[in-house]
Parts: structure tokens; C-alpha cells; sequence
């Protein structure tokens, strides 16, 4: 894989691969024109770099988010093409992907509201647009965390887009091999395998992804992919409220219908998704009580108040409001109506944007202004409190009396900027000290590194993020004899032997070959070459002998001497056989080596071998030494006898040699330590120090296996940096605080470089710092 680390892209320095894919990775890198800004590079490698279909794809997805403007869309920073080399530039968003964030915690319902309604604004946009996504699932969908309220959410990856069809009914589907349909298998709508693309296959992602949102796992999951799509095309839907009772059942009915197998059953738009969403979340409601009706009950839910009237910004990620402001639909109406919610976190604004006017192709997104809406919510009565009370007794008020004037010696000189009693005067024999306790300032980093493990070179480069492996062999061979499988037919041999003719005539005869002459037992006995039977001479018969063969193969033909004895030929002439005939075999079936015999015998020896050769390599590994991957392993196959030849059993010899790379574990985690400490130094910068027995690397583990050895690791490292305060700077500080007022104090504390937080103890019943810096002691706290 080529790598791009400590590379210029156009405008932009690639720092870091942040992942790898099938066809290409994703990198980090700084925009050298906006002041070193993060931003994401998303880059094609390898063959599909140059492939001219690849390369269009990529250019369309470009195109396609260049033109849609819309919040909850990641926009595109810029398209470019370095040396044959197409990227896309995209802002960086840390918060990562949803799959990431539903893996770390179950969002309440309040939190799926507002990421579920900013996402169907998202895809009802790009509807508007003329745009189906195809691709929406987890982790195409990025967070962008918010303090205090529900993630803000963009919509990414636009590389499988498609033009949305003006008549989808019209589309004729034909079924495409299951393996081979484009899309994610976990969020794919049955019509997708039939290459039909509607809007409502986007709708029927959604529902996959409600469920996953509700219930934090998949609807359909299976290590099979080809098994989910199945599942997808005949599994009945699960129901989010039979995995946490929890859940609304109307919110059942909102899913079953997002996924309904046939696209005609399901919501004809997102804003008809959006509405049935909204109106799922309402249940049992009473009118907000009257502030003297409040006193006597208790809410069990989170209190909305009156929405405000201002509109949202027409451009940009909305911050966040206050937590005091209700979740509102499309138009602006509060979400759910004071609906039951899992936990209270607010929605902020986060939640769900406004619709607008109809947007067309690169239209600007412009949310709604919300409508006020009459509040409820629900409640629990109690009964009534003033019907509980006591009446006060002396010992109460005493109670409440001392403790009262002591809060007034403590707080008058803070209020009145007057002191009780003298500076420095000790109170109770106490020393006049203050003491001041400053925490520094402190960042937690962590990251995880790509590192690659290579036997072409010799000492590791921090730069590259390249560490040298070498190669570790090992080899074993096992033998075993098995009987054969393979069978071969042996055709039968026919019978021959001699003929004698003998003529008492006095003229010859000629016998022509092929006569056929058939013996006492039946068997027909063939002439095979022609012979002539001299004549009577001297009164002597003229006879001759010729070769002859039983016509039907077999053992049959081995007839005795004399089965054949009489007249043919003509007249005068007699024939027989003074000898039997012999050589007549029947065919049989014999056993031969099949090539399945010596595979037989490999699958039965080579687990045990492969484990073998892996023992022998790992022996061969230093202590702090790691495979990067598995042996790859090669066969060799040896028999006593040949495939094809005739035998009943067969030795078979198999040998296997496997070849490892190993590399040094301890040599991947220094150097993602060290690419830590160096991304420390930029950020948050040199006056920060690693906290000691906070760095803590992860194990290495390897992500993919090139060629030639090459494997990649990633490796997971974090660490707390403090800011380093000095002695120096201690020291200046008491000069500079020594007898002033103690909010002066904290002030000036508060504002130098690395302090976190600070606190003051005054001596009792005083209200400036001590005029003496031996009596103002600073204490430093680390996290």
C-alpha cells in the first residue's frame, strides 16, 4: 500500500492514516492555508486508483456533495487529483461514527429523538434533491459531540448515490447474485437484490437503523452476509419493545413499517416517517399545574418550558441551547408533547430542523421558525404538603440561629470588604497561613496508530511509522498409507488355439479366413487366416493346420481337445481340435490410486503438521517478539505409487514448510508512544509534561497482511499531560498576591497560563491575603 504519511496533497499535509478499506483509506491532515485545520483526506489506492470506473464513482461523489448544502451533510472542503492521484477533502469530525458511540452507551429516547430527526432531515433533503443514498448505516454516520446535550449528527459517504427514479413503479427488477449487490448487506431493503433503488429503499435503512438506535444491536446480524440478506427478504421484523420493555410499543408499529419487505407498505417519504416518529414518542398527558398546585406535586418528567421565538441560523452547525429549551419537530412543535423519555438529557439543539420550503438540486437548507406551543407534561400527585407540616420548635430555631450568626462572621468581610478582627490576628491560636490550592491544567490524549511492520527495511523510522520484521521458517512431514479408492475395468482375453482339416477328396479345398465353426459345447471358434487342405494322395488324407480364436472373450473359450470334430467345408473335408484351446480370461475390476486417496491422507496429516511447523517458529521468536500474522504454509505431496496405476494400497508422504514474519512488540509500542508524546508537543504544547504512570500502550494487533510480508498494526495508546508549573512561577505569584483582597487573588490565579482551578483559605475572619509571603502557601493538585 502506498503510503502517504509526512506527504503533500495539494493544499493539505498528510499527518496520520486514520483507517484502511477494500479500495482505499482515510487520512488526517492540515490545511496549510487555514491555519493548520484538521481535516479528513479520503483517498483511493492501489489498481482502483487507475481503474476508469473507480475513478468516476469518485468524482460523482464529489460532484454530489459539492451541490448539497445542508447541516446535517458533511460538506466537501475540496476535490482533488495529485499526480493521477484523486482525494477528497472533508472537515474532521471526532467525535466519530455512530456505530462507535452506541458501542459505548444506550442513548434514552430524548437523545434517539433529536439524532433520528437531525438524520431524516438529512436524507429528506437529499430527496428533495433528487438523490437516494443507498448506503445509509452507522458508521456512515458521524457525531459531533455537544456538552451538555444529544450529539450533532452529519450524513456522510455519498459514494454509491443514485438518481431517484421519477417513476418507481416503472422499474423492472432483475435479481442480482446476493454477493455481489451493491450496498451494506445489514441495512439492505429486499428490492435492492433486484437492483431496484427508490427512495423507500433509504426509508428502509432508517427503520434498520431506528432499531439499532433503540435497541443497540442490529436487527438482522449473522458472520454470513449472504444469511442477512436472506433474513432481510423472508425474516419476520423484531420488534424493538421485545428487546427492552422499556420502549413505547407505538414506536413497534413506526419500525415494522419503515421495514416492510414490500416498498408499496412502507412510508411513501421521510416526512411521513418524521411525523409517525414524532407522533410515537406522545403518551399519557396532563396540563402543566398552576405554580401553587406545583407546590403540592412532584414531575416525574423533565419540565419543558415555552420554546423561544427566535428562528435557528440558516447556515451552519446550530449551537446548542439552553437545557431549559424543548425538543422540537419539523414545524417547530415540541417533541413527543412531555412523551416519556429514557433519562433526562436535554435535546439542545441538536434536535430536529426545521423543513422549509421544497428544496431543489443545490438548494440552501433554511430551518423554521418554531410556533409556540401550549406545554404538558407528566406528573405524579402527592399529597399535600401543608397538611404534613409541623410547627417549629425552640430547639429548631436555635438550631437554625447558630449556625446562622456563625455564616455571618464568616461571609460580612467577604460582603462588606471590612475584617472583624486585625490582619494577621490568629483566631483561636491558629497560625495566620492561607493556603491556596492550585490545579493545573490537564489533557488526556489518545489515539490509535497504523504502523507498518516491513522485512525490506533494517532500523525503525518514526516518520514512516515503518519497523523491520524478518522471516521465521519451520518444516515437518508425516507419512501414511491408506487403502485405495480408484477401480479401472480389465476387458476379458479370448481363447485360441489350432484347427485341423483333413480332406479325403481328391481335389483341395480352400478355407477362407474369418469361418466361423462352432464346437460340441457351443462355442464359436474363428479361422484367422485362410488356409488350402491338399487332396487325398497315396491314400493318405491331405491335411493342414490353422490358428483360430474363441470369438467371445472369456474363459469360456479354453475348450477341451476335441469339442470341435466334424464335417465342413465342402464335401470330403473334416475339421477338430487335437489341443485344447487356452488363454481365455474373463474381465474384472481392479483397485487403482485415485487422486483422492492423496488428498485423503493431506487433510488427515496437515492440521497436525501445520501445528507442528507453528511450534518450531514460535520457538525460534525472541521474548519480546510477536508473529504478524499466521504462517502461510506450503504442501508437497509424494506416493509410492503413481495415480492411475493398479495397486490395493499406497504410501503417501506429506511435507509442509511454513514461513512467518515476526517483529518486535516492544518497537511498535515505543513508536506509537512516541508519536504520541510528538502530537503532545503540538498539542496542547511543550509547557505540558506527561503525567507520570499515565502512558499506557495498548497491545499491537494486526489489522491486514500485505504482500511479501508486509503486515500493518494498530496500536492503541493514551496518556495524561499536565501543565508544568515552577518553583519560579510559585514564588512570583505569592509576591504579587501578598495582602490583597482574596477575589483580587483568585482573579490573577485564574488567569495564568495552566491553571485549571483554584481555591483560597483565608485565615479566619479575614478577607485579604496575608502581607507576609511565608504565610501564603501555595499547594499544586494534579489530576
Amino acid at each position: 500500500m502506498l503510503a502517504l504519511e509526512g506527504r503533500q496533497l495539494g493544499n493539505y499535509d498528510v499527518t496520520r492514516r486514520i483507517r484502511v478499506g477494500g479500495m482505499g483509506a482515510v487520512y488526517e491532515g492540515r490545511q496549510r492555508t487555514a491555519f493548520g485545520r484538521r481535516v479528513a483526506i479520503k483517498v483511493i489506492l492501489g489498481n482502483y486508483a487507475a481503474d476508469p470506473d473507480m475513478r468516476r464513482r469518485f468524482a460523482r461523489e464529489a460532484r454530489t456533495v459539492a451541490r448539497l448544502h445542508h447541516p446535517h451533510i458533511l460538506p466537501l472542503i475540496e476535490f482533488g487529483d495529485e499526480q493521477g492521484l484523486l482525494y477528497l477533502v472533508m472537515p474532521f469530525i471526532e467525535g466519530g461514527t455512530l456505530t462507535g458511540y452506541l458501542r459505548r452507551s444506550l442513548p434514552d429516547l430524548r437523545e434517539v429523538a433529536a439524532m433520528f430527526t437531525q438524520l431524516l432531515d438529512a436524507v429528506e433533503y437529499a430527496h428533495d434533491a433528487g438523490l437516494v443514498h443507498r448506503d445509509i448505516k452507522s458508521s456512515n454516520v458521524l457525531m459531533e459531540m455537544r456538552r451538555g446535550g444529544a450529539p450533532y449528527v452529519y450524513l456522510g459517504d455519498f459514494g454509491l448515490v443514485r438518481a431517484a427514479q421519477r417513476d418507481p413503479s416503472s422499474q423492472v427488477g432483475k435479481p442480482i447474485p446476493l454477493d455481489q449487490v451493491p450496498g451494506t448487506p445489514h441495512y439492505m431493503a429486499p428490492e435492492q437484490t433486484l437492483g431496484i433503488v427508490t427512495p423507500q429503499t433509504d426509508i428502509y435503512a432508517l427503520g434498520v437503523l431506528l432499531y439499532q438506535m433503540l435497541v443497540g444491536e442490529l436487527p438482522y446480524d449473522d458472520a454470513d452476509e449472504v444469511q442477512v440478506i436472506q433474513m432481510h427478504l423472508q425474516a419476520p421484523i423484531p420488534l424493538p419493545s421485545q428487546s427492552d420493555a422499556s420502549i413505547p410499543p407505538e414506536l413497534d408499529d413506526v419500525v415494522r413499517t419503515a421495514m416492510a419487505k414490500d416498498p408499496d407498505e412502507r412510508f411513501r417519504s421521510v416526512a411521513d416517517l418524521r411525523d409517525a416518529f414524532l407522533a410515537a414518542l406522545e403518551g399519557p398527558v396532563a396540563p402543566v399545574p398552576t405554580t401553587e398546585k406545583l407546590i403540592q406535586e412532584e414531575p416525574t418528567a423533565f419540565v419543558l418550558p415555552e420554546p423561544p421565538t427566535s428562528p435557528e441560523p440558516p447556515y451552519g452547525p446550530p449551537t446548542r441551547a439552553p437545557l431549559s429549551r424543548p425538543a422540537t419537530d419539523h414545524r417547530g412543535a415540541p417533541m413527543g408533547k412531555g412523551a416519556p423519555m429514557r433519562g433526562d438529557a436535554p435535546m439542545g439543539k441538536g434536535a430536529p430542523m426545521g423543513k422549509g420550503a421544497p428544496m431543489g438540486r443545490g438548494a440552501v437548507y433554511k430551518p423554521a421558525a418554531p410556533e409556540p406551543t401550549p406545554l404538558r407534561v407528566r406528573r405524579r400527585v402527592k399529597k399535600n404538603m401543608a397538611a404534613r407540616r409541623k410547627r417549629l420548635t425552640f430547639s429548631v430555631i436555635i438550631g437554625i440561629l447558630v449556625p446562622a450568626i456563625l455564616l455571618v462572621l464568616l461571609i460580612m468581610p467577604r460582603l462588606l470588604n471590612v475584617s472583624i478582627f486585625p490582619s494577621g490576628f490568629p483566631i483561636f491560636g491558629t497560625a495566620p497561613m492561607a493556603t491556596i490550592t492550585v490545579s493545573a491544567q490537564s489533557k488526556a490524549l489518545q489515539d490509535t496508530y497504523l504502523l507498518t511492520a516491513s522485512p525490506r527495511v533494517q532500523s525503525p523510522d518514526i516518520a514512516t511509522r515503518v519497523l523491520p520484521s524478518h522471516n521465521v521458517q519451520g518444516a515437518a512431514s508425516g507419512t501414511n498409507s491408506t487403502q485405495t479408492t480408484g477401480t479401472k475395468t480389465v476387458n476379458g482375453a479370448r481363447a485360441s488355439g489350432t484347427l485341423l482339416f483333413s480332406n479325403r477328396s481328391t481335389a483341395p479345398v480352400f478355407v477362407e479366413s474369418q469361418t466361423i465353426f462352432t464346437a460340441n459345447s457351443g462355442v464359436q471358434l474363428l479361422l484367422t487366416r485362410p488356409v488350402t487342405v491338399p487332396p487325398r494322395q497315396d491314400g493318405t488324407n491331405g491335411s493342414i493346420a490353422a490358428p483360430a480364436v474363441a470369438i467371445t472373450p472369456g474363459a469360456t473359450g479354453n475348450i477341451r481337445a476335441g469339442d470341435l470334430a466334424h464335417a465342413c467345408c465342402g464335401k470330403g473335408v473334416a475339421v477338430s481340435n487335437p489341443a485344447p484351446f487356452a488363454g481365455g480370461v474373463d474381465g474384472r475390476s481392479v483397485h487403482i490410486v485415485a487422486q483422492a486417496d492423496l488428498d485423503h491422507v493431506r487433510t488427515m496429516l496437515s492440521p497436525g503438521l501445520q501445528q507442528q511447523v507453528l511450534r518450531q517458529v514460535t520457538s525460534q521468536l525472541n521474548a519480546n517478539e510477536a508473529l504478524a500474522g499466521q504462517p502461510t504454509y506450503s504442501t508437497h505431496i509424494a506416493a509410492s505409487t503413481p495415480v492411475g496405476v493398479q495397486a490395493d494400497h499406497v504410501q503417501v508422504t506429506v511435507s509442509i514448510t511454513g514461513v512467518a514474519f515476526a517483529y518486535d512488540r516492544d518497537m511498535a509500542r515505543h513508536i506509537a508512544a512516541q508519536l504520541l508524546t510528538q502530537q503532545a508537543a503540538q498539542t496542547p504544547g511543550s509547557g505540558y509534561q506527561l503525567q507520570p504512570g499515565t502512558l499506557i500502550v495498548g497491545v499491537p494487533q494486526v489489522t491486514q497482511q500485505g504482500q511479501d510480508g508486509i503486515a500493518y498494526l494498530s496500536v492503541p495508546v493514551h496518556g495524561l499531560w499536565v501543565y508544568s508549573i515552577s518553583s519560579q512561577q510559585i514564588a512570583r505569584w505569592q509576591q504579587n498576591i501578598k495582602g490583597a483582597p482574596s477575589a483580587a487573588a483568585l482573579a490573577y490565579l485564574n488567569s495564568q497560563p495552566g491553571v485549571s482551578a483554584v481555591r483560597i483559605q483565608l485565615p479566619f475572619g479575614t478577607d485579604h491575603l496575608p502581607s507576609s509571603i511565608e504565610q501564603i502557601e501555595i499547594v499544586l493538585t494534579n489530576p
